[in-house]
């Protein structure tokens, strides 16, 4: 069945609306009104075919949800390349806010337990492997394009875990949708049209996001 979406046939192409073929939905299938689609870095990746492998034409999509350690009773620290990002960390939670730029800032740090690494950007994660207390763990959660170089004697001497993350089944997702309902969690995002989808897109590219990006899917229909 034909199906409208917004998707581009090319890297480097912006998108545009276009019709894609789907299989009929069969007796064992579930047909989902989809209301709000998610942007986020890795969309950008794909997009524009930069892990590689991309087969076009594309539909990019996503969604990715957040602050929930704060209510699960952890010390929070919010590492950022922008101030200006600073007052809003604080406000969703945040106990203290770190400049990752600021040499001084990054050697002041108290150790930390858990690190959840969610750059998507080329970045050096030595830097915050050494701001993990023995035992420590980094979770990476983002999908840099380039290699991570790793320092061998940094992560033995402290007995430090280096891991990665993709996603939960859905009874993890339950279980986290069900904590979110308990405790009053939601989301700060930034609701644009289907047609701002390439503003969005630039946006990302050159880091100007203060929240996840979220499309109104009843815009497709205009």
């Amino acid at each position: 069945m034909e199906i409208k979406a917004f998707g581009t046939e090319a890297a480097e192409v912006p998108l545009k609306s276009m019709n894609i073929q789907r299989r009929t939905v069969t007796p064992h299938d579930v047909e989902i009104e989809i209301l709000y689609c998610g942007i986020y870095h890795s969309d950008l990746h794909v997009a524009r075919n930069e892990w590689g492998g991309t087969i076009f034409p594309i539909v990019p999509g996503h969604e990715i949800v957040g602050k929930v350690i704060k209510t699960m009773g952890a010390h929070v620290v919010v590492f950022t390349t922008s101030l200006s990002k600073a007052e809003d960390a604080k406000r969703l939670g945040a106990d203290e806010v770190v400049l990752s730029t600021d040499a001084e800032q990054m050697n002041q740090q108290s150790k930390l337990d858990i690190i959840l690494d969610t750059v998507s950007a080329k970045h050096d994660v030595n830097n915050y492997l050494n701001l993990l207390k023995v035992d420590g763990t980094l979770i990476l959660v983002g999908l840099p394009v380039d290699q991570i170089p790793v320092g061998a004697f940094n992560l033995v001497k402290g007995r430090k875990s280096f891991a990665g993350s993709n996603i939960g089944g859905i009874a993890e997702t339950q279980e986290v949708l069900d904590f979110c309902a308990e405790h009053n969690i939601t989301a700060d995002i930034e609701m644009i049209n289907m047609q701002q989808v390439n503003e969005a897109f630039d946006r990302l590219k050159k880091g100007d996001v203060h929240y996840h990006f979220v499309i109104d899917m009843a815009s497709l229909k205009n």
